[in-house]
């Protein structure tokens, strides 16, 4: 029996190769830096803000807000999802990286459920590339009518499946678009 939810809204965001790599790479580099992190863009954190009912919160101020998200189509899995405040007006989904030791990163968004991978030696963006979805690669949380989230990924070009009545048809935009809140 599939999972059917109620479905208020759908918060989304198209990860960037770059981001890939950096979420799949050894945490620690040589020269250090590189972000652990998926990045929410400040065109982004006022509906972040709103679809996290944080609302005119000051982002340079905000504590860190956690959500529990269940996994779509896995009734009963949950995890945590880490939001915080980032400089310059930004957000981040924290503890992204799959090899740090305190790595936080949902179970939706796992090699187990047909997330991507690069090796664990993967040395630099252009070597994560051939592991990078054609298509792209799409993270999304969806809250229910009842406040519930839950937790899921798009990769590759729309399937023809999803015809444009469909709230996941939004999800393949055209253009670079960075991602955003669908409303059902």
């Amino acid at each position: 029996m599939s999972q059917k939810l109620n479905v208020d809204r759908i918060w989304w965001r198209n990860v960037q190769p770059g981001e890939f790599y950096n979420i799949e790479r050894y945490p620690q580099i040589q020269g250090g830096g590189g972000s652990l992190y998926i990045e929410i863009p400040s065109s982004m954190v006022p509906e972040t803000l709103d679809f996290l009912d944080a609302t005119g919160a000051n982002v340079d101020a905000l504590p860190v807000i956690t959500i529990e998200a269940g996994v779509v189509g896995h009734p009963g899995l949950s995890g945590p999802i880490e939001f915080q405040r980032k400089k310059g007006g930004r957000m981040r989904i924290a503890r992204q990286n799959r090899q740090q030791t305190s790595s936080a990163r949902h179970p939706a968004w796992m090699a187990a459920r047909g997330f991507p991978t690069a090796p664990d030696d993967v040395a630099n963006k252009e070597a994560a590339l051939p592991y990078f979805p054609q298509g792209g690669l799409r993270i999304y949380i969806a809250k229910t009518v009842d406040g519930e989230y839950f937790a899921g990924f798009t990769k590759g070009p729309r399937p023809v499946s999803v015809t444009a009545n469909s709230p996941m048809f939004k999800l393949y935009p055209q253009g670079k678009v960075v991602g955003g809140v669908i409303y059902e």
